[in-house]
């Protein structure tokens, strides 16, 4: 019985280094233009742990004591605007990894609300982001969307640009879609974007699938897989 279970034990040890030795593959686009990577597969499974706690030790110094969930958005947003810089002219343009572009310290409109997305979900917040056009269907600004007890509100990292009602509290998207009052804030200087020209053309919010932003946890990520698969 012993040598029978040393023989598996055996057996079983030899299939796991060659299952982790199967070529996988990653995308990287740089500027724009995407290529294809193989890499070992055990490597791009210690490549996604080490990610995986990498976000939840920043958002835990991030968020420190804070409390309530309003708090932790606000600290997280404004961490992705100060740490997350606009691209330096003649920079190269890398879309990879979320935590790559949290390590490079840059990134286009998208990649900040990317990263703020991506931290918000790992502070236990539904978040998201999403490309909104305007009015005239020409152009298209992205914008992040976190569920604060149960209303989504807006925010643009890339910007430090967010939104209050009139009594000084976070605007909701129903405001914009009602057509209540509301006021832009900024952490830094005011934006030239017009946002009253995205505002009527907010998604409507129901249910959120599994996205970019919240598949960077083990568990989502097996399922996101699974699902794909079964596809």
């Amino acid at each position: 019985m012993k040598k029978f279970i040393t023989l598996f034990l055996f057996v079983t040890f030899i299939l796991i280094i060659i299952l982790s030795n199967i070529n996988v593959t990653t995308r990287q686009g740089i500027n724009y233009k995407w290529q294809t990577i193989k890499i070992p597969l055990y490597l791009k499974i210690l490549d996604f742990f080490d990610r995986h706690y990498n976000y939840k030790y920043l958002v835990k110094k991030i968020i420190e004591e804070e409390k309530t969930d309003e708090g932790r958005v606000m600290k997280i947003f404004k961490w992705t605007y100060n740490n997350i810089r606009k691209a330096p002219e003649g920079f190269p343009i890398v879309d990879d990894h979320v935590w790559y572009i949290i390590v490079r310290g840059y990134g286009v409109e998208d990649q900040s609300s990317d990263v703020f997305s991506t931290l918000c979900n790992y502070a236990g917040l539904d978040a998201f982001y999403s490309c909104v056009h305007s009015k005239d269907d020409v152009q298209c600004v992205p914008l992040s969307f976190v569920r604060i007890k149960g209303r989504w509100f807006v925010f643009d990292p890339y910007h430090g640009i967010y939104f209050k009602d009139r009594e000084g509290r976070l605007a909701d998207v129903g405001i914009f879609k009602s057509g209540g009052n509301w006021t832009m804030e900024t952490l830094g200087e005011r934006s030239n974007i017009d946002y009253t020209s995205y505002l009527s053309f907010f998604p409507t919010i129901e249910k959120v699938g599994l996205n970019r932003s919240n598949v960077q946890s083990p568990l989502r990520r097996f399922i996101f897989e699974i699902k794909k698969w079964l596809k």
